[in-house]
Parts: structure tokens; C-alpha cells; sequence
């Protein structure tokens, strides 16, 4: 009990200094701080993580240089442990790209416990729920707008930052195409989680970084899924390999790797932007014709190939900036292509509020129907909430399909819009368009030229 409160009172001493100034806290402190981390008091474990988040929030490179010492103070049995935790708080104020040559300066052991532990570390975090238990519609759009604090795009060692504010008065379809990072083929535990972006009951999704094969660091986005009992590691692997054979198009986002290990997860390239509602919303009619026509055509393009999408919504779409053309529009690509089906939640996917989705989706009767023309009703759900800010109400009672409700200045622009989108939105597979070329032309009629 006295060698606990010795370090109880020396730990308190530390804090209270850092708290004043963390840039004077001495080396000599860290290093008890470090040690601190396997007291048998929990209070004086916790005290010493603390420090650690107050020295990276002051000197993320200074609180990076203990990564070694912290890991090697990771227990193997508890990767919550205050250790852990310790190296959670660094992690959350470095920079991504310092985070990963810091990990591989380490041996090799000691790189895969910091991994490990991150991974402990982030599980149980929950900051932004994609789907609940319930599904009001709060008429809020899906998608995240505007960027944060990474604001990269492209990979490898020429991956360089951009406004991600997106503040750039932008006027012009993109005459180029984004930059696509390159493919690797790691096991789960090489890729480093750095944020949380996304939780549900079935998948959760990851920012995360890796080493690239020319040497260099690029980001990710690293989703998992709790799949259902019996397994579906051959499918999800079956239709991984289906969307790799069309991720050359342009507006498909491409896959840098994926597998079945622990539970089925795959890695894509990183974008800060998803959804459509605010080209809606800011009234820009033609970036989002044509941001809907480059998506029509992709959806074209898949099925020629057999590729069916099978859950589009607005958070299946990214939108890219190309960095040579600050003035264009951003580039829109299709991602989640083929799988999200195999991780149903209860009678729909868990991966959006079930408004989003096709009534095969919904009702578990038709639950296996899943083909060209739902993307047919997905398309139709991203162009009334490109134009309307907001997916469609739920189908009426009579059957007559989804509600739509678009603002009068959309009507007025564009009258042949409503009709479109009611054969899009049927309930009734039979009353769609028969296939995504078909919708394509009829887009393409009702909204005249998409190049504005």
C-alpha cells in the first residue's frame, strides 16, 4: 500500500506539471510515467496513459518516439490495457503517415503488438452509427460532406494534401481521373486503424494506413463484418475478385485488398466525401447531372461485365477531388460493389436506414432477388437525394412505390424528372426500367445534356 501511494503522489506531481505546461515535462518524468504504466494502482495506470495524451496533444513527434517503450509495456493478454490505452491517445494526435514509419522503425514483434493493440483499442469505440436499432426519418441526407483533418487523396509515396474543405469555387466536369493507390496483399493485422469512421451491429468501418510496395505511406478505408452463422468467407472472396475485375473503370473506387480472416474485411482506397444531398442542396444543378449521368453510366458498365451492385445508396458513393483541377467538380466513384447483401441485418442490410433500400431488400420473402433492377431503385433513391436533400418517404399503402417529394424549382427545371423517378422507385420489379442502359437514356432525356 505505501509503494502505492508513493506512485500515486508521483504520477499526481507529473500530471499537475504537465497540465501547466506540457513542453516541461522532463524526459526523466516520461520515463517514470512509463514505468508508472505497470503499477498495481489502476488510478496511478490511468494517470500515466493520461500523460501521454497530454504530451501528443502538445508534440505529437515526441510523444511518438516512446511508441517502443509504451508497446513493450502492452500486456499480450489485455490490449485494453492502460498501456494500450496510452498508445490509443498517441495515436489520435499524430499524424497518420508518422504513426506507420514509426511502426516500421520497430521490430517486427513489437510493430504487430502496437497493431494489435489499436485494434483492441478501437473496437469498443463507437463515433458515428451508420445504422441504429430504429429508422425514423429525421429527413437528414446520408453521407459526410465536407473533409477533415487528413485531407489526402491518390497513394503511394506521391500521395499529397488538398483544401479538404473543399472550398474551391468549382464549375466544370474533371477532365482527369482521381489517383488510384496501388493493390498489396497483407494479412489484416498490416494495415494500422488510426479512426473510427463508422459502427453497426453487422460491419464497422476504419481509417487506416500501410506501407506501399515503392516504400511510401498511403490511407484506407478498412471495413469488417460480423457475418451470419454458417460462414461466407467463398462468397465474399467470390465477389471481392468481381468487383477487382471492374475497378479499372474510372468511377469505380478500387480495391487495395480484402480477405476472410479473422471475419471477412476488405481495404479501399481513401475519399473524405460521400453522399450527394448537398449538390441538392446548394443548387448545383449541373455538377449534379452530371455526377448522376457518370454514375449511370458505371452501373452500365458493371452489368455488361455481370457485376451487380445489389445496395446502392448515397454512402456507397464517394466523391473524389482531382488535384490538378481545383475548379472541377468532384469525381464521383461507386464502392461496396456486390457483397453487402451476405451481411444482412434482421430483413435488410445493416448498413443504412432501411428507407434507402429496395422492398426485395426489406421484405424477407424476396430477400434473394437481388439484381439489375435493384440498382435500377438505388439509382433512384441517389437522384431524389441529389436533387431533393433527402431519400424518399417510405412506399405508400396502395403499392404505388416510394413518395416523392422534389423542391418546385427541380420540377419546374425539370418536369420529366418526377416520371423518371417514378419508374425507378416502383415496388414492383415489373414497372422499372428493365435495365440500367435503359435507365441511362431515360436519365439522359428527362435532364438534357449532363456536361451542362
Amino acid at each position: 500500500m505505501n509503494t502505492e501511494n508513493a506512485d500515486s503522489r508521483e504520477i499526481d506531481r507529473i500530471l499537475s506539471s504537465a497540465l501547466e505546461d506540457p513542453r516541461a515535462v522532463s524526459d526523466r518524468d516520461v520515463e517514470r510515467a512509463l514505468g508508472l504504466l505497470r503499477s498495481d494502482g489502476r488510478r496511478v495506470r490511468v494517470g500515466a496513459a493520461w500523460l501521454f495524451g497530454i504530451l501528443a496533444s502538445e508534440s505529437s513527434e515526441r510523444a511518438l518516439s516512446y511508441l517502443p517503450e509504451i508497446a513493450a509495456r502492452i500486456d499480450d493478454d489485455d490490449r485494453r490495457s492502460e498501456a494500450a490505452r496510452a498508445l490509443g491517445y498517441v495515436v489520435a494526435h499524430a499524424d497518420p503517415a508518422a504513426i506507420e514509419r514509426a511502426l516500421r522503425a520497430m521490430d517486427d514483434p513489437t510493430a504487430r503488438r502496437c497493431r494489435e493493440a489499436l485494434w483492441g483499442q478501437l473496437a469498443e469505440r463507437r463515433i458515428i452509427e451508420t445504422a441504429g436499432g430504429k429508422d425514423e426519418d429525421d429527413r437528414t441526407a446520408m453521407g459526410r460532406t465536407g473533409g477533415d483533418r487528413w485531407g489526402w487523396t491518390g497513394g503511394g509515396s506521391a500521395t499529397t494534401g488538398y483544401d479538404a474543405e473543399g472550398k474551391a469555387d468549382r464549375r466544370r466536369p474533371p477532365t482527369e481521373r482521381p489517383v488510384d493507390p496501388p493493390s498489396v496483399d497483407y494479412a489484416h493485422d498490416q494495415f494500422t486503424p488510426v479512426e473510427v469512421l463508422s459502427r453497426t451491429d453487422t460491419a464497422a468501418s476504419f481509417k487506416v494506413v500501410y506501407r506501399t510496395p515503392d516504400g511510401g505511406t498511403a490511407p484506407g478505408i478498412l471495413k469488417r463484418f460480423d457475418p451470419p452463422s454458417g460462414g461466407v468467407g467463398s462468397t465474399f472472396d467470390r465477389r471481392l475478385r468481381m468487383w477487382r475485375s471492374i475497378d479499372d473503370h474510372g468511377a469505380v473506387l478500387p480495391v487495395v485488398d480484402w480477405g476472410v480472416e479473422p471475419d471477412p474485411w476488405l481495404v479501399t482506397a481513401y475519399e473524405d466525401v460521400t453522399g450527394l444531398a448537398d449538390l441538392g442542396r446548394n443548387g448545383r444543378f449541373e455538377a449534379a447531372v452530371w455526377t448522376l449521368d457518370t454514375i449511370a453510366e458505371t452501373l452500365r458498365f458493371a452489368h455488361a461485365h455481370g457485376v451487380i451492385h445489389g445496395a446502392l445508396t448515397p454512402g456507397s458513393i464517394v466523391r473524389s477531388s482531382i488535384l490538378t483541377e481545383p475548379d472541377a467538380w468532384r469525381f464521383p466513384r461507386v464502392t461496396d460493389w456486390g457483397y453487402l447483401n451476405l451481411f444482412r441485418n434482421g430483413t435488410a442490410p445493416g448498413i443504412a436506414p432501411k428507407r434507402y433500400f429496395a422492398p426485395e431488400h426489406v421484405d424477407p420473402d424476396s430477400a434473394a432477388a437481388i439484381d439489375g433492377p435493384t440498382d435500377v431503385y438505388g439509382f433512384g433513391v441517389l437522384v431524389h437525394e441529389a436533387f431533393a436533400g433527402r431519400a424518399p418517404t417510405a412506399p405508400a399503402a396502395d403499392g404505388s412505390g416510394a413518395r416523392i417529394a422534389l423542391p418546385e424549382a427541380v420540377d419546374r427545371r425539370v418536369p420529366e424528372l418526377e416520371n423518371f423517378l417514378r419508374r425507378c422507385l416502383a415496388e414492383r420489379k415489373a414497372e422499372r426500367f428493365e435495365t440500367v442502359a435503359a435507365m441511362e437514356n431515360a436519365f439522359r432525356s428527362a435532364v438534357g445534356d449532363p456536361d451542362g
